[in-house]
Order: C-alpha cells, then sequence, then structure tokens
C-alpha cells in the first residue's frame, strides 16, 4: 500500500480505474492537489480487462462521440508522455453480405462531415490493410483510420507513474473508503480531509451510496473474452476486425436506409447469438496475441462463472472472419462495467461537495478523459 504524507487534499477519489485516472490527470492539470484511493492492490476492473480499443466508431453521434475524438487527442500526448503503447492500426467493419456492403457504402458519404476518416476497401485493398482477414466471401470494408489500440494494464500503470511523477498525485493502493462525504473521509488508512470527493467507483454499487445507485436505474453488465497464444511473428491481423453484428449496434449506421434489412437478416441468421447479447471482434496486442470477445449479460448481480458456450459460439463465429495461424485459446476472464439504458455516463450528487462520476457501456478508456475535463469545469 503506498502511504503519502498528506492528509489534507482538494479533491480525493475513489478508484484507480480509468475514469478516477482521468479525473486525477485534469485534477493536476489545473493544479489541484488529488489522491487517489484503490481498493486493490492495481486496477482489477473492466478499466484493465477489455480489448484496449480507443473506439470512436462505436460511440453515439453528438456529445459523446466529440468526447470521444477530444480524449483521443488526450491519449496521444500520453503515449509519448507517459510511455503507453500504442498501435493506430484503425478498425475494419467487414461486410461479406449485401446488406453490410449497403449500409457502409450509404454511411460513407456523409462521414466525414461527422467527423469521421473512413474509406470504403475493396477485397484486395483488405488483404493490404489486414492480412489476416479471410478472403473468401468477402465483399469489402470500411476501414476507419481513428482507432488505436492500447495495452489497458500497461496504460493503467503508466498513467499512474506519470500522475505521480508530473502532478505529484498522491496514491493509496490496497485502501477501502468507508464514507466519503467531503470533507470528511474515511479509510482503512485512517482519516483524511478533502475539498470534494469524486466516486469512480466502477461496479461497486453497495459500499458508498447504495441507495442512490439503487434509485438510479444503473445496472451491470457481464462480458466474457479470451486471448490466443501469441501469433507467429511474419503473420499480423492487421486492424480491429468485426462486422454487421456489431456495427449494427453502433448508432452511426442506424440511419442508413439498408439498415432496417441488415437488422432483419441478423436476427434471422443469429438470434441466438443476439439473445446472448454476442458482439464479436479481434485485436492483436503488442504481444502479437489475439484478444477476441465478447457478450453481454445484463444484470444488476450478473452470474460470477463463465459460460463456455458462450466461448464457443464466439470462436465458431471469428472463424467466418480471420484466419489464425494459433487460434488455441491460452486464457479466458470475464469483466463487468457499469451499464444504463439512457446515458452513457453517469453523473450524480449524493451528498454535498461529493460527486459519483461513471462512464457507463464500457466506453470508459474512449471517453473519460473529455468526461473528467467537463466533470471539473462544470462542479
Amino acid at each position: 500500500m503506498s502511504t503519502p504524507q498528506k492528509k489534507h487534499y482538494d479533491l480525493v477519489i475513489v478508484g484507480g480505474g480509468i475514469v478516477g485516472l482521468a479525473h486525477a490527470l485534469a485534477a493536476g492539470r489545473q493544479g489541484l492537489r488529488a489522491a487517489v484511493f484503490e481498493r486493490h492492490e492495481k486496477p482489477r476492473g473492466a478499466s484493465a480487462r477489455n480489448f484496449g480499443m480507443l473506439w470512436p466508431i462505436g460511440q453515439n453521434h453528438g456529445l459523446v462521440r466529440a468526447r470521444a475524438l477530444r480524449s483521443l487527442e488526450t491519449w496521444r500526448e500520453l503515449f509519448a508522455g507517459a510511455g503507453i503503447w500504442s498501435d493506430p492500426c484503425g478498425s475494419l467493419l467487414l461486410a461479406r453480405r449485401e446488406e453490410e456492403l449497403a449500409v457502409l457504402s450509404e454511411f460513407l458519404p456523409t462521414s466525414a462531415q461527422e467527423g469521421y476518416d473512413c474509406v470504403l476497401l475493396s477485397p484486395a485493398e483488405v488483404a493490404t490493410v489486414a492480412p489476416g482477414v479471410r478472403q473468401e466471401g468477402l465483399l469489402g470494408a470500411l476501414h476507419s483510420r481513428q482507432e488505436i489500440l492500447v495495452n489497458p494494464a500497461q496504460a493503467l500503470s503508466r498513467l499512474t507513474a506519470f500522475l505521480r511523477e508530473h502532478h505529484d498525485t498522491s496514491f493509496y493502493f490496497g485502501t477501502e473508503v468507508h464514507q466519503a462525504e467531503a470533507p470528511s473521509i474515511e479509510t482503512t488508512a485512517g482519516k483524511f480531509h478533502a475539498d470534494r470527493a469524486l466516486i469512480c467507483s466502477g461496479t461497486d454499487f453497495e459500499t458508498l451510496f447504495p441507495a442512490t445507485f439503487r434509485e438510479s436505474g444503473i445496472t451491470r453488465c457481464k462480458l466474457q473474452m479470451m486471448k490466443t497464444a501469441p501469433q507467429p511473428a511474419a503473420w499480423k491481423l492487421g486492424a480491429m476486425v468485426t462486422d454487421g453484428l456489431t456495427f449494427r449496434r453502433y448508432q452511426a449506421f442506424r440511419d442508413c436506409p439498408s439498415y432496417p434489412l441488415l437488422q432483419k437478416r441478423i436476427l434471422a441468421e443469429h438470434e441466438e447469438l443476439d439473445l446472448l447479447g454476442i458482439t464479436v471482434l479481434a485485436a492483436q496486442n503488442g504481444d502479437a496475441e489475439v484478444i477476441l470477445g465478447d457478450s453481454h449479460h445484463y444484470a444488476w448481480a450478473p452470474p460470477e462463472g463463465a459460460d463456455p458456450g458462450i466461448d464457443e459460439k464466439i470462436i465458431g463465429y471469428l472463424r467466418g472472419l480471420v484466419e489464425l495461424p494459433r487460434p488455441d485459446i491460452s486464457e479466458r476472464w470475464s469483466a463487468v462495467y457499469s451499464s444504463h439504458p439512457q446515458h452513457a455516463e453517469m453523473i450524480l450528487d449524493p451528498a454535498d461537495s461529493t460527486r459519483i462520476v461513471l462512464a457507463t457501456g464500457g466506453n470508459g478508456l474512449t471517453t473519460s478523459f473529455a468526461l473528467a475535463e467537463e466533470t471539473l469545469s462544470n462542479w
């Protein structure tokens, strides 16, 4: 456990995941003395257990997408400043059916006006960008060049070190917060004082302000993910890859004239996958492993154990998208993030000078830096 000597802070942040760290960065840039309290020895929630996709293509129009693009600017500063590994490989939305290609083609003409950076590729061009994509039956793909891949655990670790060094942020790992109504902060490391307190507790809805969470309409979403052993050095996936099973869920494509046909076909052919909330994406990390997933189970208390059948359905679908030289799975895991049916973020004020801020819907890595700037500028 870290044991800084300060006992009074301008801002105390509960939670050391990406939302908490983003607020610590925003506070540091404003010259505030901030402390982050994390109950585990290192973050181990959804912030550390995801694809690592910085994913503007999947965000809703308007405010949330603008957050994604502003957050990307901060990420790019941190890649160099904090030594965070990144791969600006972009994403490929594959079309293997006519409805998929039609939706992507209809999206493209106005995409630049909305701030997207996309081109439509032929199958031959896809092979150049992403040699790992299976060519059989491929009609084309939308190449979005804004998406960036990071290693979540490494990014959180490097960002923590950067905050310590450059903004004098204090960290208390292995420390649980029992009471966080500023100015009094009671923890397992003793009592602290803070002008303001931020609760960025991920899916811990029970420890602090449980009644507020119960009344908010928030719930949890459990996902299942996997990764392969390292692929051969000569083989590259080349981009983050998905197809219509997944991109039909993105708001950006729902106004396309062919979208109803795509949705109807997916529901007719993949009803079981839809009921299980399965989306299929793949990305190759810096260790040459391919990360794949995922599923979505929404509940206040989702089941703890993994469902092997869901993993097999994800693997089976992925075989139609990419051809892996080494397809054996080396690791499987689950993660849980907060979710809300209407909101991409949860901002609540349960007490004077205390605020709850959560990024919901699994968009924390993509949007948190801009969300944090908004939180502190409006509080």
